[in-house]
């Protein structure tokens, strides 16, 4: 095995060791978020949307997955540069109808 080839392999396992598996937790989240009720589901949901969506920290997504406190406005005019696959697109038209409807529209 040559010097790059040990590069490659450490990389790898590297890579491998540094992503843990997630699906425990989200089996978690999503089990207590049906013994909430209809409102308060929405509102954890939206949450974990905007996790998924969020630029990354000081970000009105950001807070709001964090925190649960939501900047409507701030929020909204961050889901107009949220780029995701077609597949995802109905996570960013919920998250923005639950931020309409829970601020009552535009803030």
């Amino acid at each position: 095995m040559n010097s790059s080839t040990n590069i490659n392999v450490i990389t790898n396992q590297a890579a491998q060791v540094t992503a843990p598996d997630q699906s425990e937790k989200a089996t978690q989240i999503i089990e207590l978020a049906l013994l909430l009720d209809p409102e308060a589901q929405a509102h954890t949901v939206a949450r974990v949307i905007a996790a998924t969506l969020h630029d990354g920290p000081g970000t009105a997504l950001e807070r709001f997955a964090a925190t649960g406190y939501l900047e409507a406005q701030a929020a909204l005019d961050e889901l107009n540069y949220v780029r995701v696959p077609f597949e995802q697109e109905a996570w960013v038209d919920a998250l923005a109808r639950h931020i309409l409807f829970t601020k009552g529209g535009r803030s």
